[in-house]
C-alpha cells in the first residue's frame, strides 16, 4: 500500500481547501502514472499540516523568513555547499566509486566542525 505524504506548515502554503483537494489528486495521478493504475486503489496521499513555528530549520522556528532570506542561512548553505563540493572533488580525485562511501558521512562531519 503505497502512502504519499505532503507535510507543509498550517495556513502558509496550502490556504484553501480547493488547493488541498487539487494537491491530492495530482499527486496521486502523478504516483499513478509511474507505476500503473493497479495501484491506485491502493495509494493513500496524506496531507500533515504542522501548526506555524512547531517546525525548523537549521534549529529556527518556521515561518521565520526573516531568517531563511537573512545572511546567517546564507552563509550556512554556502559552508554547506563548499563543504559538499569539496569533498565530492576529494573523493572524484582518490577514484572513489560513487557507492564506496561508508565514511562518508564522518568526513563530511569532521570538515564542517574544521578537524
Amino acid at each position: 500500500m503505497p502512502i504519499i505524504t505532503i507535510q507543509v506548515i498550517e495556513g502558509v502554503v496550502l490556504t484553501s481547501p480547493e488547493q488541498k483537494r487539487d494537491l491530492l489528486k495530482k499527486m496521486t495521478d502523478t504516483f499513478i502514472s509511474v507505476v500503473g493504475d493497479v495501484a491506485r486503489p491502493y495509494t493513500y496521499c496524506i496531507i500533515q499540516e504542522t501548526p506555524p513555528m512547531e517546525w525548523s530549520i537549521a534549529g529556527a522556528p518556521l515561518p521565520d523568513l526573516p531568517f531563511l532570506y537573512g545572511p546567517d542561512y546564507a552563509e550556512m548553505h554556502k559552508k554547506s555547499n563548499e563543504i559538499m563540493r569539496n569533498f565530492i572533488e576529494h573523493q572524484t580525485n582518490k577514484g572513489v566509486a560513487p557507492s564506496d562511501h561508508s565514511h562518508s558521512w564522518d568526513h563530511a562531519q569532521n570538515v564542517w566542525e574544521g578537524k
